[in-house]
């Protein structure tokens, strides 16, 4: 396909530099995201798009955080790194609470959550924070003094930057929560370590973030757009490289390879403020649409951290198995061969138009049991990427999305299939409050 020809890796590669060299961490509702969403706009009215514009909406900025966590072995008092979970609140006027270590092995010890359990003591949570409701009101329940978070999918000498559930912190509430490396936690489990202290400052201001909006306008206005969509945000301490730099890349090459064709469906291209808040931004622009969306949108088709040397291709398709079976065969034809998952996950930002009942391709790139061992901390850096990795993936997807832009009529039925529907709408309810 000429498209393919077209993709220019010289061009990605600058304005990859750009975006997470010059620019850097682009935390939600900073200047640094709104000058992310700008340099977007201007790649997309480059690329010949229309209707370039941004849409605002409110959001949670952390502006400064500051967690401080030491454990009394023996005379001393040891500290460690640690960083505080974004969307937490911090300690009483930000002074230390000092108070029993409490050990909580999750899910599995869930259960033992009661009301008032934990009341003046500090609880190590090893493994998932809780991703059921009941768990996480059980938790609030139990009135620990501080959380403190070991991430056991990454068993590093660093601290990985998380956040919270902005839904779940505004209505059932939520303790001061932080995250300590998991070789330091395994140390003070080692030591038999009783006592902690933990203090927390957090500097959370309400401010504005953006979603940046263009289109390649269709033959058939009446057709159901196809979306191309990644996130521009990054968590903090890291210029987001991967997460996610590497999407906004395919998203931007996209849109400039595809404009050079006209298709029967209109092509919106999307970056979306925000989303290391659990989707804010894409939700945002799913409920300002929400009369229309199912009419105006026939599939999303999104990037999130696509760019380990290392790794595996992964394709969560959300929608009729005729979807995720056309997009397997069309990729592996490309030279790109995927691990699919069929599970709707609320952890992206196609998540939102699931919810809504728009099918979706959502494309990551894992290196480690459970993700990517850089993921949100200090190592997400145009260092650990791969130019020749996300060049491949635009090589094996350009096609298909040409394809699918092409046809008047999907070769699959519209929506969701029942399963997948009544989880996404249990999980929008859950976390989102939907």
């Amino acid at each position: 396909m000429k498209s393919v020809d077209a993709l220019d890796p010289r061009r990605i590669q600058r304005d990859w530099a750009f975006l997470c060299g010059t620019l850097g961490e682009r935390r939600a509702g900073t200047a640094e995201e709104q000058q992310a969403a700008d340099f977007i706009a201007e790649r997309l009215v480059a690329a010949g798009c229309s209707s370039v514009r941004q849409e605002t909406f409110p959001c949670d900025s952390l502006r400064a955080a500051r967690a401080t966590v030491a454990a009394r072995q023996g005379r001393r008092w040891v500290s460690s790194p640690a960083a505080v979970l974004v969307g937490a609140p911090g300690t009483p006027g930000g002074k230390a609470v000092e108070g029993e270590l409490v050990w909580r092995e999750m899910p599995e010890q869930g259960r033992r959550l009661s009301p008032n359990c934990l009341r003046g003591k500090i609880l190590m949570l090893f493994g998932p924070l809780p991703s059921d409701v009941a768990t996480h009101r059980r938790l609030v329940a139990a009135r620990p003094a501080a959380v403190i978070h070991v991430d056991e999918r990454l068993p590093f000498p660093w601290t990985k930057n998380e956040g919270v559930y902005p839904h779940w912190a505004k209505t059932h509430g939520m303790p001061p929560m932080v995250t300590i490396p998991y070789t330091r936690a395994w140390e003070w489990r080692q030591a038999g370590v009783e006592t902690v202290r933990v203090a927390v400052t957090v500097d959370l201001r309400q401010a504005r973030s953006q979603n940046v909006i263009a289109e390649h306008p269709g033959l058939d206005p009446a057709l159901p757009a196809i979306v191309v969509s990644a996130h521009h945000d990054t968590q903090c301490g890291n210029p987001g490289a991967d997460d996610n730099g590497s999407g906004v890349m395919c998203v931007l090459e996209l849109a400039r390879v595809l404009a050079g064709h006209r298709f029967r469906r209109t092509l919106r291209f999307i970056s979306f403020g925000t989303e290391e808040q659990l989707s804010v931004g894409s939700g945002a622009y799913v409920q300002a649409h929400r009369d229309t969306i199912r009419s105006s949108t026939g599939l999303v088709v999104n990037f999130d951290s696509v760019s380990s040397p290392l790794g595996h291709y992964e394709l969560s398709a959300v929608g009729p198995e005729a979807l995720a079976r056309s997009a397997v065969r069309a990729l592996s034809a490309g030279g790109v061969d995927v691990v699919l998952q069929r599970e709707v996950t609320p952890f992206v930002d196609n998540f939102p138009f699931n919810w809504a009942g728009v099918p979706s391709l959502c494309f990551v790139r894992s290196n480690f049991p459970g993700g990517r061992w850089q993921h949100h901390s200090e190592h997400d850096t145009l260092a650990n990427v791969s130019l020749d990795v996300l060049v491949d993936l635009l090589r094996g997807i350009t096609p298909w999305i040409a394809t699918a832009a092409s046809q008047a009529r999907f070769p699959y039925e519209s929506g969701l299939p029942a399963e997948q529907r009544a989880a996404a709408r249990r999980l929008g309810r859950d976390l989102f409050g939907w």
